[in-house]
Order: C-alpha cells, then structure tokens, then sequence
C-alpha cells in the first residue's frame, strides 16, 4: 500500500505578487493593463501627432502671426469649446488652447468607469463577497483596488509628460515653441487630477447608488464642468455652476502656456482624496451590496421584473436610466436657461451672424435652440452614448455574473431573452430622453424661446443611444459580454477624435464621414440629415436581430 505525497502549497512568487496572482492590487494592475495600453498609446499618438501637424501648419512668423490674430478676433461665445486663449502664438499654447482641454475627459471617462466598477461592480456580481471572506480586512481591500487603479492611472500620465516634453523639444521650429519639462510636468499631473477626481467622485458615490449611477453622475458633473467652464466667460450666467467643479478651480492653469496656477491644482488633489476617502470608509463601513440607506418607496410590481422577460430588462437598468436622465436633463436645464446670454452676445457680433446665415441658410441660430445646437448637442450625443454603454454593461451583467444560466433554465429561448434585452434597453435609453428633453424644455421656456423645436431635436439622443445599443448586443450576442460595454465607449471615444482631430491630421473624408453623428445636420434648430436616421435605426435594429442570432449559436461565457 502507497501513499500519494501531495506538494506542499507555496507561496506566489515575486513576479506573480506584482502582476495578477499574488494580491488584490496586483489583479486590479492584470485587469486594467489594456486599458492602460490603449489609454497611454492613445495620448502619446496624439500628442507627437498633434504636435507635429501643427509646427508643419504654422511654419513660419508669418503663419503664426495670422493665427493668433484670427484666433483673437473670433468671438467670445465661440471660444467656449476650446482652451484660454494664451501665448497661442506658440506650439504650447495653441495646443492647450485648441486640443489641451479635451484629452482630460478621454481619461476621466476611462477613471470613471474603472472606479465605478472597482467595488460596486464586483458587489453587482457576487465576487466581492469571496474576496470579503478572506483574511483581508475590507479597507484593505478597497485601498489595494484603487492603489492599482492610481498607479496604472500615473503609468499613463507619465507617458503623457514624455511625449509632451519630446513634441516640444523635437518639433520646435519658432523662437517659444520650446515646451519646458516644467510645462509638461505641470499639463500632466493637471490631467492626472483631473480624471482622478471625476473617477474618484464614482468611486464615492458606487456604495451608496450603484455603479451604473455613479458612473452617470460623475460622468455627468464631468462633461457638464467642461463646458459650463468654458463658456463662463460670454455667458456670465453659467459661472456659478463651473465654479462648482474642478474645471472652474483651474481655470487659470494653462501648463503649455506657460501659466501656472499650483494652489488650484492642488485644491483639486485634495479634493480626489477626500472622494477616495469617502468611498474606502463607505465600503468598510456599509453591508456588501447594499446601495443606500434612505427609505424609498417601493416600485411597482410592473417595473420590478416580474411580469416577462421583457420587463425584468427594463427593471434591471431603470435606476441607471433614471440617473443619466436626471443628469443630463439637469445639464440641459442649465445650458437652455443661459440662453438668453448667448443671443445678447450675438447682438453683439453681427459678423458671426452673418456667416452663420451664410453657412446655414434659412437656419436662425440666434435663438435658444442655435445655442444649444452649439454647445449642447456634441456633448450631449456622448454622453448619450456613455448612456448607453451603462446599458449595455447592466444587459451583459446577466451572462457575466453567472446568472443567465439559471434564467435560460425556464422555457425561454435564448433568442427571446437576447430580444427582450435589445427592446429593455430601447425603453431606458427612451426615459433617459424623455428626462433630458424635460430639463431641455423648461429650461428654455425660462427664456421666453420657441419650446418645440429643441424638445424634437433632443430626439437625437435617442437615436444615437438606441444605435449604440444596438451595437452592444450585436457585440455581446457574436462574440462576448464581457466586451459588449467597452466596445461601445471606445466606438464613442474613437468616433469623437475622428472629428475632432481629423481635419488637422489630414484624415480622407471617408473616414470622417464613418462618425456617426456627423450625419444627424442640426435638430436642435429644425434641420435633420435623414442619413442620420434612417443609419441609427438599421444600427439599432439590425444590432438587436444579430446579437440575438449569435447568441443563439455560441456556447455561454463568463
């Protein structure tokens, strides 16, 4: 008679401590090493890129004394999407000036919904209470995930500053193009902050509403701080409420430009840590899974997922839904009241209203649906879009956290529960609309303004939300789930740069014209591109009917 000799269990080894097997943190550095890829690829393309276009552009005194010029003389009111105007007569300044501003919510969107998840989404999906059971207490647990969040964070940031100080010592050719290692270290940890702040804010707020609302919320105060910041200026009305937020607080530190405003970029560091620190003690001290303490009423039986498949997708993101469109419809409350700022100051430019009438005939974009059409609508479709993949993340959670194979056990097909998914989330993305169109519309009625018109073209949103959705589960029913939600925020993020950038990168117009919300002309004042239309329905439809036709051939996967 032999007895089997077991080896005794070892150790993890250094390598596996630090990367992915031997600790918490290290799993959260495993988890996010993608997106820390494309995050950091993603900023040092686009700064070199950038960088070099522009000295190419602007390649002589000359050259740059015509665009600061131009630059000056353009209006107030349509400065607000870029960055203050300093020294844009320099590499660094017209870069901070005209993209500096942007690349901020790239990364905050990416910190957002890291930190959303980090602990909420693993309460979501029942992992969270093994990783509880353990000998680690929760503090520890939550420090260790959001230590690997900062680091991987910084990682990117890091080679944000190398590319930064490489473009500007590589490619200066005028006098001042020069950008010091001051200057980029002050531009990237500007940009650190701030992504960290706006996903510390979700990382607060997760214990106690959930990750979709968190992620809505801080997503919300983010793009929301962004552009009241940046029209504070010609609409004196919008300055209380980008003061608000950490954009208001560093309005003043322009890195590239050379002007710095270090008391303001630390207000904002402590204001992160504070936000971390209210999420770590919310976790340690709050039972895993529950969101909120306050008493709420209970939910009708139809809206609680009892009544069919198709009602349970409604019930399962309508808290999601209902915060986006608080958000956003708050947002559209505030832009739509501040109107009447904006048509003052276009009494103010009779050229601007020239040319607007030249470019678009027949459109008036003095009145409050033209200012919202200029300032609301290409954020709003993100953040439409952002909607919509906390959608599509609360569809796949079904499949990801194990529970699909208990629903698919009653007699429900898979194609009928992939439908019923594809028709739940239409329905939330049509009361995040309605909310919006809601803030939209009583903001404007403030204004005395034609009411009508910017509530029919706040129906943009829908269409690109429900082609984003579409798209989702085309993802999530062909390949994976798992992968569904961050397929659709990069569509949005890619999608956005094309725009933005392609103009300036020399980027064939076919390309260009791939972006979606290139095709939807101006709803907000009347004017719509069926193109636009008719493309987001087949997306939405057509999304729907493939995912479910491959769902119903592939195996289920975690």
């Amino acid at each position: 008679m032999t007895t089997a000799v077991q080896p005794a269990a070892t150790s993890p080894s250094l390598w596996s401590r630090i990367y992915g097997f031997g600790s918490i943190f290290a799993k959260t550095i495993r988890d996010s090493r993608r997106a820390t890829i494309v995050t950091a690829g993603l900023l040092a393309l686009i700064f070199i890129g950038v960088s070099r276009a522009i000295t190419a552009e602007f390649d002589t005194p000359q050259s740059r004394a015509e665009l600061e010029n131009l630059i000056n003389a353009v209006p107030p009111i349509l400065q607000g999407m870029a960055g203050k105007v300093v020294n844009v007569g320099t590499l660094g300044g017209y870069l901070q000036y005209k993209y500096g501003v942007f690349f901020p919510l790239v990364v905050s969107l990416w910190s957002i919904l890291a930190l959303s998840g980090t602990l909420a989404g693993e309460t979501q999906r029942g992992s969270l209470e093994f990783v509880a059971s353990t000998g680690q207490s929760r503090r520890r647990v939550a420090l260790e995930k959001l230590s690997g969040h900062v680091l991987m964070l910084g990682l990117a940031v890091l080679v944000a500053f190398a590319s930064i100080a490489f473009a500007g010592s590589s490619f200066a050719v005028l006098p001042g193009d020069e950008i010091s290692v001051l200057s980029a270290f002050g531009y990237a940890i500007w940009l650190g902050l701030m992504a960290l702040t706006a996903g510390a804010l979700a990382f607060a707020l997760g214990p106690f509403v959930g990750r979709g609302a968190a992620a809505g919320i801080a997503g919300f105060v983010t793009f929301a701080g962004f552009i009241l910041n940046g029209y504070r200026a010609p609409v004196p009305e919008l300055a209380p409420f980008a003061n608000l937020t950490w954009w208001g607080w560093t309005f003043d530190h322009v890195a590239l430009a050379g002007q710095y405003d270090w008391p303001a970029v630390a207000l904002v560091a402590v204001v992160a840590t504070a936000f971390l620190a209210i999420g770590i003690e919310a976790f340690a001290r709050r039972d895993i899974g529950v969101t909120t303490a306050l008493p709420t009423p209970s939910m009708p039986r139809g809206l609680l997922g009892l009544r069919g498949p198709v009602g349970r997708a409604i019930s399962a993101n309508l808290g999601t839904a209902l915060a986006w469109g608080a958000g956003v419809g708050f947002f559209g409350l505030a832009i739509g009241g501040a109107a009447s700022g904006f048509m003052e100051q276009l009494q103010d430019s009779p050229q601007f209203i020239e040319l607007l009438s030249t470019v678009f005939p027949n459109v008036d974009y003095a009145s409050a649906g033209g200012f919202l059409q200029l300032l609301f609508v290409e954020f709003g479709v993100i953040l439409a879009g952002l909607a919509a993949a906390s959608f599509v993340n609360g569809w796949a959670s079904d499949e990801t956290s194990g529970r699909l194979e208990m629903v698919l056990a009653t007699p429900l097909s898979r194609i009928r529960w992939a439908l019923a998914g594809g028709a739940g989330m239409f329905v939330n993305v049509a009361i995040f609309v309605a909310l919006t169109a809601a803030g939209i519309g009583i903001g404007v009625a403030t204004t005395g303004s034609d009411v009508g018109t910017p509530l029919l073209g706040s129906l943009v949103l829908g269409l690109y939300g429900a082609a984003l959705a579409g798209i989702g589960l085309a993802v999530g029913g062909v390949f994976r789930t798992r992968i569904a939600a961050t397929v659709v925020v990069v569509f949005v993020v890619v999608t956005w740069f094309i725009q933005l950038l392609g103009p300036l990168l020399g980027l064939p117009e076919f390309i260009r014209e791939l972006a979606l919300t290139s095709h939807f002309g101006q709803p907000m004042v009347g004017v719509w591109d069926p193109v636009g239309i008719v493309a987001s329905l087949v997306i939405a439809i057509g999304g729907v009917a493939i995912g479910a036709w491959g769902f119903a051939q592939r195996d289920l996967s975690g």
